[in-house]
């Protein structure tokens, strides 16, 4: 179901990583951000806090099929996931830029709504980094509008 129109949300955002060989990482933050519809997507758009790289302003389109990470700032990024297909994108630092790809395995978008006033988004993907598998992710989102 559609946002109704731009509306503040509070996000619980979750990340596990999980490496052959090594225990699972996991980070964890709660930010405010907007959810909104523009030009027939949805638009999930906050800033990510992650330590010591601040300044990350993250936009996740949604069209009903594919979801699209971007993020700008200190760390550029632009990553499709799309249900069991493989996605092409690029990392950016100041130092060096990276082909990314992933294989998404799983992917559920589901909007707060005025009937449900939390939603979630989940994805499952392994993730390449200029080739080089870099493990199983997950980002979980609890998305709450706070209107």
């Amino acid at each position: 179901m559609k946002p109704l129109s731009k509306r503040k949300v509070r996000i619980i955002f979750h990340t596990t990583t999980r490496s052959e060989g090594e225990s699972p990482e996991s980070f964890q933050f709660e930010t405010a951000g907007d959810l909104y519809t523009k030009g027939g997507s949805d638009y999930l758009r906050f800033q990510e806090q992650h330590g010591d790289v601040q300044n990350i302003q993250t936009t996740m389109k949604w069209d009903g099929d594919e979801l699209m990470l971007i993020r700008q700032g200190e760390i550029l990024m632009r990553q499709a996931f799309k249900a069991k297909n493989e996605t092409y994108g690029r990392y950016v630092m100041p130092e060096a830029s990276w082909e990314t790809r992933a294989v998404t395995d799983t992917l559920l978008v589901q909007w707060p709504t005025n009937t449900r006033p939390k939603g979630k988004l989940y994805v499952r993907y392994r993730f390449f980094l200029q080739g080089q598998d870099t493990g199983d992710h997950e980002i979980r989102l609890t998305i709450e509008q706070v209107d």
